[in-house]
């Protein structure tokens, strides 16, 4: 962060002297300040360059699915109640059960006759092979054979007819199935037949041939996005801070527990992409797990900002060459909400003697715009305001704000030559000044530009 703070300065001091070159030439009436913002002197970016749009979801999202070989006689929630753990969800009929079941014995019971039935064949057949001729007794073997391929098929059938007997038998006492998680339903599929049993966990929608699908809450997590430009400097286990949307001084902490660049999401919400050539970017969510989520509700949105509380809470430092000291009191020239300048007094806190920095614990936030102290600086006078993109040349408003790439009244555009433009104090009516400071007849200036 003192690198950064270095160079920004280092690149504002460069801006003043550029404008105090430009400054020169105008009217007093017409003077203005230039102003930056405390963010840009400290090095820190609001423009969002580290700031991603997020939305606060459930960590897990749990699927019930019920018993394709059962009938459901009763629901006993709907989309969007909120449930707890040991909640009745639905039951299944009773009676179609009770059906089932009896049909299942009266086929073990025929399948149990039937069994007997080949024993008795069996033992017909070989008592009257014994006593049968012999050009007659291989005809009596391949019945016995057949008579015990099909003993040994009935005896298959039959245990699998006894075990779902037992299932059945077992489920006349699971009529009734609970919600084993708090949470809120989020759908009722009625037409799922799909799955045997209940199934819990997962994250995302739950599955999608859940018959219920419950998010469960009071375990949080933020999706968050980004785009392909600035994904690349996201990490798994990345300090994050989330700050809500309302008020800036809520915050929460947490770390990414994953990233997903398998799949693109779809731009389906209103929020502000921070990363660059947002229009044609693709997006890719990350997830952050919080160490609380005190105070968040499901599907409200914050910013993510990479980096601890610890560095959100190391409060302003600023050099003390923007300070008007006066006795133990400090002052800084700040821009007001009406673009003007004003001396507003600020409360010191800790100096920074290697780095010639104050703390300011109150009178400025980083969102403030101020002067570099000078004698031609005063009370009201109008300001220009710069933030951290305006290196090349632009402004981002005040009084005497001029278009890149325009020319305002008695303004000379760099490498350019306006013909209206006049200095009375050194130059005829009818000159103008070069580049190189030398008088110039506009008439030639004219024709050269032609």
């Amino acid at each position: 962060m003192n690198q950064k703070r270095c160079l920004a300065l280092a690149l504002a001091a460069l801006l003043c002297l550029g404008l105090a070159g430009c400054a020169q030439g105008q009217d007093a009436a017409e003077a203005s300040a230039s102003v930056q913002s405390v963010a840009m002197l400290m090095g820190v970016s609001l423009s969002g360059g580290d700031q991603y749009p997020g939305v606060v979801e459930p960590k897990a999202t749990v699927s019930v699915n019920k018993d394709p070989n059962k009938t459901v006689a009763e629901c006993s929630v709907e989309v969007g109640d909120v449930v707890q753990a040991g909640d009745l969800l639905f039951t299944y009929d009773s009676d179609a059960l009770q059906l089932t079941l009896s049909t299942a014995e009266l086929e073990v019971q025929q399948l149990e006759n039937s069994i007997t039935s080949y024993d008795n064949q069996i033992a017909d057949l070989e008592r009257e092979r014994r006593n049968a001729p012999s050009a007659d007794r291989l005809d009596y073997t391949l019945q016995i054979q057949e008579a015990e391929l099909n003993r040994s098929e009935a005896e298959y059938n039959l245990r699998q007819k006894q075990a779902e007997l037992e299932r059945l038998r077992e489920s006349m006492d699971e009529t009734e199935v609970y919600a084993e998680v708090s949470g809120i339903v989020q759908s009722i599929n009625e037409q799922d037949d799909s799955g045997t049993q209940a199934y819990y966990g997962g994250t995302g929608s739950g599955e999608s041939g859940a018959y219920i699908t419950i998010m469960e809450t009071g375990t949080y997590r933020i999706k968050g996005t980004a785009t392909e430009e600035a994904v690349g400097s996201l990490y798994q286990g990345m300090e994050i801070t989330a700050i809500s949307r309302l008020d800036e001084s809520q915050t929460w902490h947490g770390v990414i527990e994953s990233i997903n660049t398998s799949t693109t999401e779809e731009d389906s919400d209103t929020y502000i992409d921070y990363g660059t050539n947002a229009e044609s970017s693709s997006r890719y969510a990350f997830y952050v797990t919080l160490d609380s989520s005190d105070g968040l509700l499901i599907g409200q949105h914050v910013y993510l900002r990479a980096g601890g509380e610890a560095e959100e809470e190391s409060g302003i430092r600023l050099s003390s060459g923007y300070l008007v000291m006066d006795g133990e009191s400090a002052s800084v020239w700040a821009a007001n909400d009406q673009d003007r300048l004003e001396l507003r007094s600020v409360t010191l806190g800790a100096y920074d003697e290697g780095m010639d920095e104050y703390e300011i614990t109150d009178g400025l936030a980083l969102e403030d715009y101020i002067a570099y102290p000078d004698d031609t600086l005063t009370e009201g006078m109008p300001v220009v305001r710069y933030d951290e993109n305006s290196f090349g040349g632009a402004v981002s408003g005040g009084e005497g704000y001029v278009d890149e790439g325009s020319v305002d009244e008695g303004y000379v555009d760099e490498g350019s030559v306006d013909e209206s433009y006049v200095d009375e104090d050194t130059v005829a009516e009818d000159t103008t000044v070069d580049d190189a400071g030398v008088d110039v007849p506009v008439a030639d200036v004219a024709a050269v530009e032609g």
